[in-house]
């Protein structure tokens, strides 16, 4: 499922929060686009798109260069741009962010990072980041967050029949027996250079050790779906890692090589497939089919914890379209205009 236009602003604005802002003092700044009256300057679209831009200096070919900052800009402008209208609709509502609620998300930001206060400060302070300004983009967040539980989240109900539905068609794709020589695979991959799940961008070796600590876990006896879902910042996340059925010769080399040597529930060594690190776990062909319960068989519907997984996936993406269609509303009832 493609991400909305809400979640990947979540994820463009962890990813310019965490990115060092040095170099930006010395643009000369502009206003770029004006929405309802409020402005976008230049540099809050440089600095957004920095960790972006870093990227395509160094992997995009010389003359492809140019033209793709110019999507990234734009990209990012777009994202802004959604967040001004998200926070002018928090204003009308008169919704607001109090220090408590601010010091909470800010408490939880520092604990997801395994940081004290202290060195979370230093971090910010190496990245040439103010706390203020931290603090008030985060501010916003959780602004941007109360709007919209406010205007969608309390329409949304998943009912049994869609969880039903769901369960039933992925029990029918399961169903279709693999090749004698395909491999059912799951994937974790942790990035490097590109804002993870969380927003964060890791570096290269910071990468490597997140997914070896992740690989322990799964060696160990924790759930390998479970993992996927909560730490792999790959698309198949949302299905708990799931690959499908592919054979050796659709594989690249690397990933072919590890992949070969796992007997069914053998879980990879570590494979570098840049910009990612990337654990593999080869299914047998009934695992997974030997624990549905008679509850299952009985109502049609699967067990609690899958249940729950199935509920969250299609509110999620209830949530995502309805976004989708309240920006286009807010949209075309603002006045924006891009210099």
């Amino acid at each position: 499922m493609q991400k909305s236009f809400f979640s990947l602003f979540c994820l463009l604005l962890f990813a310019a929060l965490l990115a060092p802002q040095s170099g930006f003092g010395k643009l000369v700044d502009r206003n770029v686009a004006i929405v309802n009256g409020d402005t976008i300057t230049l540099q809050e679209v440089n600095e957004l798109a920095k960790p972006y831009f870093d990227q395509i200096r160094a992997n995009a070919p010389p003359d492809k260069v140019a033209e793709d900052m110019a999507k990234a800009r734009r990209l990012v402008l777009e994202r802004l741009i959604e967040k001004r209208l998200v926070t002018q609709e928090a204003l009308k509502r008169n919704l607001k962010v109090s220090d408590e609620e601010l010091e909470r998300a800010l408490q939880q930001l520092v604990s997801d990072r395994n940081l004290n206060h202290e060195e979370f400060q230093k971090e910010l302070a190496a990245m040439g980041m103010s706390e203020k300004r931290y603090r008030g983009e985060v501010r916003d967040q959780i602004l941007s967050s109360k709007v919209i539980n406010a205007e969608l989240r309390s329409r949304i109900l998943i009912t049994d029949e869609q969880i039903r539905a769901r369960y039933h068609s992925r029990a029918g794709a399961a169903a279709t027996a693999p090749a004698a020589n395909s491999y059912q695979l799951l994937q974790i991959g942790v990035t490097w250079g590109l804002p993870g799940r969380s927003g964060t961008v890791l570096t290269r070796e910071q990468a490597r050790e997140k997914a070896e600590e992740l690989r322990e876990e799964a060696l160990s006896g924790t759930s390998f779906t479970d993992l996927a879902r909560k730490h792999s910042d790959l698309p198949s996340a949302e299905d708990g890692g799931t690959l499908g059925s592919l054979s050796l010769e659709e594989m690249a080399g690397p990933i072919r090589e590890a992949v070969a040597k796992l007997e069914p529930g053998g879980i990879s060594e570590l494979v570098e497939q840049e910009p990612s690190f990337l654990i593999f776990k080869r299914l047998g062909s009934a695992e997974g089919q030997n624990d549905i319960q008679a509850e299952e068989r009985l109502s049609g519907m699967p067990g609690p914890e899958e249940r729950e997984r199935i509920r969250q996936e299609l509110y999620k993406e209830e949530l995502d379209r309805q976004y989708d269609q309240w920006m286009k509303t807010l949209r075309s009832k603002a006045y924006i205009k891009i210099f």
